[in-house]
């Protein structure tokens, strides 16, 4: 019979194009990766041999008997040994995301039994002819176990698809694609094969295999991060998504890198990126039951297997340790410390969303507390419904024109009069109970409310100044977010908000902590400048905090100092805070500007900051801060007493 090696060509140059975008860029070495590979090149040897065995058959006169008979039993061998590490490769796909091993290691035995199987008979062939033989005259003859490669193949077919059956649930998006693609064209091909033998296709079903696999798990870049080569969120998400789907156990350790960005500027980005390409290899091997996901810019989430309280305290443990230690990358060695939390699933109704909520919400904690890995615990669950109901409450405020506006009034040492207040935002829940400021403004800053919250204080200040009922009130100093500096219509919108309730610029203080300023310093100095030239005055706020730098006052256009209240803390009793305060008092007289001090709560505080001759005193011991109605009432009692 002669045979047409047409196809076998092809499905060869198919695979040399495969090999070469498989090795084309760096990712990261994973055994999967690894097993794909080997089956590339078992595909391939199988190909060429094929082909080989072709050519030595048709020539079998100029070639010795020996050498027909070991070349066609590689081939035998190979292709089986080819299809057997598809098969397996393709059981670990299936069985990814299923954390129960058994299924696997009985898939193995099975596929290793139908591979030693094809190689007793490939032994047994060289003697007895079951597979084939060549006559006298070197002719190739088919013996009755020449089929058995197709009758292995199909076996391990029939055994992938009752393992994909069986574990549906938990079976990738991708691996149900392949799975509706490939024994379909495969038996197709197959039975061509089996139809026109002379047409050879084996080459061809292998190659299409390859590529089938190569589309859905090689090449794509949708789930894999670029720079780590790792899985990336939407891939720790489907990850989630079939854990939960299998009711299967299991932990994810979520870490921050703190201060990252300390090392992009000591070591240069490329360097930073090369730490973050480390950093990920490493958790991606820390387990062998493990996956490590890039899961934001800093970000990574390691997720493993629930076993014990026991092992999952190990596994925190060892990535804590590993974050204490330095990092070392050719001659630069840093230390990258690492905020972390930790989330257990064991059976818990959680959603994916109510998952990457718990993760998101217990690493903010870590972030902002003291402490450096957070649990997520019942506690944390908790706190995040607390969060999401006084989240709904601040939006429903808004919607509804809920907010409210408090004024502190501001004492003037000079003349002994109230003339000035900083204006608050209030909120009380739909029980009447009052929201700490503390509470609800951090949460509308994170989440970007603060815009909205900002506007209604604007509005409700110039509507309060315009009004002319407030006696004496010649100012009110107010809160600006970043989002409002980062709006480039922001001196329209404000000197329009002025001109509608027709109030001076001169009689609108903004307050600005540095904690602002240095978000996008370049664009605060444009902005301050437009509204300064309008008439607008500015304030800069909370000096004395971890913030304070005097270059601030030096290089912006800032009328007013505020000395935050931490400052008075052991004031005047204590020496050394007596003498800051007298300090910087006559420091900032000295460079031109002037001064309130907050959180006057005591006479012997008033009297001591009168004596170094402070400017203005804003505080309880002077006035709480009150509604506008009991503001009016204030300033009208004040204003009679001192007309009296």
């Amino acid at each position: 019979m002669k045979w047409s090696l047409s196809a076998e060509f092809f499905a060869c140059i198919l695979l040399m194009i495969l090999l070469l975008y498989f090795y084309e860029r760096r990712w990261a070495v994973t055994a999967r990766r690894r097993m794909y590979g080997l089956c590339l090149w078992l595909s391939l040897s199988s190909v060429i041999l094929n082909t080989l065995c072709v050519v030595t058959i048709q020539n079998a006169a100029r070639v010795p008997l020996w050498v027909n008979l070991m070349l066609n039993s590689a081939y035998f061998l190979i292709s089986v040994l080819m299809c057997s590490m598809t098969a397996l490769y393709l059981f670990c796909l299936i069985l990814e995301h299923v954390y129960d091993k058994g299924c696997l290691r009985r898939a193995r035995r099975w596929v290793s039994a139908l591979t030693l199987i094809d190689l007793a008979v490939v032994l047994w062939n060289l003697g007895s002819g079951v597979m084939f033989s060549f006559d006298a005259m070197g002719n190739y003859q088919r013996g009755p176990l020449n089929r058995l490669g197709y009758g292995i193949m199909a076996a391990e077919l029939a055994l992938l698809l009752l393992c994909y059956f069986k574990n549906q649930p938990c079976v990738s998006r991708d691996m149900v694609r392949v799975m509706r693609t490939l024994p379909p064209v495969a038996l197709l091909l197959m039975l061509f094969q089996l139809l026109y033998p002379e047409l050879l296709l084996n080459g061809t079903i292998i190659a299409m295999a390859d590529l089938i696999l190569f589309l859905g798990f090689q090449c794509s870049s949708v789930e894999q991060d670029g720079l780590t080569g790792i899985g990336n969120r939407n891939s720790f998400y489907q990850e989630i998504s079939l854990r939960l789907a299998g009711r299967q156990r299991f932990q994810v350790i979520l870490l921050s890198l703190h201060h990252f960005v300390n090392v992009n500027q000591r070591f240069g980005h490329a360097a930073g990126d090369a730490f973050l390409y480390e950093i990920a290899r490493w958790l991606d091997h820390m387990e062998p039951e493990g996956r490590a996901f890039r899961f934001g810019n800093v970000e990574f989430a390691l997720l493993l297997p629930w076993e014990s309280q026991e092992k999952g305290r190990s596994s925190l443990e060892t990535v804590q340790r590993r974050f204490q230690r330095t990092w070392t990358l050719g001659d630069a060695e840093t230390l990258i410390p690492a905020r972390l939390t930790d989330l257990v699933c064991r059976g818990q109704a959680w959603t994916e969303a109510q998952v990457l909520e718990l993760l998101e919400h217990g690493l903010r904690l870590a972030k902002q507390g003291p402490e450096e890995t957070v649990e997520c615990g019942e506690a944390v669950w908790e706190a995040l419904e607390r969060r999401k109901e006084l989240l709904e409450l601040i939006r429903r405020s808004i919607r509804e024109r809920r907010f409210r506006v408090w004024y502190q009034p501001v004492y003037r040492c000079g003349t002994g009069a109230f003339s000035s207040a900083e204006a608050l935002l209030r909120l009380e829940d739909y029980q009447g109970r009052a929201v700490p400021p503390s509470v609800f403004i951090p949460l509308a800053e994170e989440t970007g409310l603060i815009d909205e919250l900002s506007w209604i204080v604007l509005e409700e200040v110039c509507r309060l100044l315009g009004g002319g009922q407030a006696a004496g009130l010649e100012t009110v100093s107010i809160n600006l977010s970043m989002q409002q500096f980062m709006d480039p219509d922001l001196t329209g919108r404000v000197t329009g908000c002025l001109a509608r309730h027709g109030v001076s610029p001169e009689r609108l203080k903004i307050e600005i902590t540095e904690r602002v300023l240095l978000q996008d310093l370049e664009r605060m100095r444009k902005v301050m400048g437009e509204l300064s030239a309008k008439g607008v005055r500015f304030y800069l706020d909370d000096f004395g905090t971890g913030y304070s730098n005097l270059s601030s006052v030096l290089d912006l256009p800032f009328e007013c100092i505020k000395l935050d209240q931490s400052l008075l803390v052991a004031f005047p009793e204590d020496r050394r805070a007596d003498m800051l305060v007298h300090t910087l008092l006559e420091l900032f007289h000295k460079m031109g500007q002037r001064v309130v001090v907050e959180g006057v709560e005591t006479a012997a505080q008033a009297e001591g900051l009168r004596r170094y001759d402070a400017d203005w005193l804003q505080g309880y011991y002077y006035a709480r801060p009150l509604p506008e109605e009991r503001l009016l009432s204030f300033l009208m009692d004040r204003s009679l007493t001192e007309a009296r």
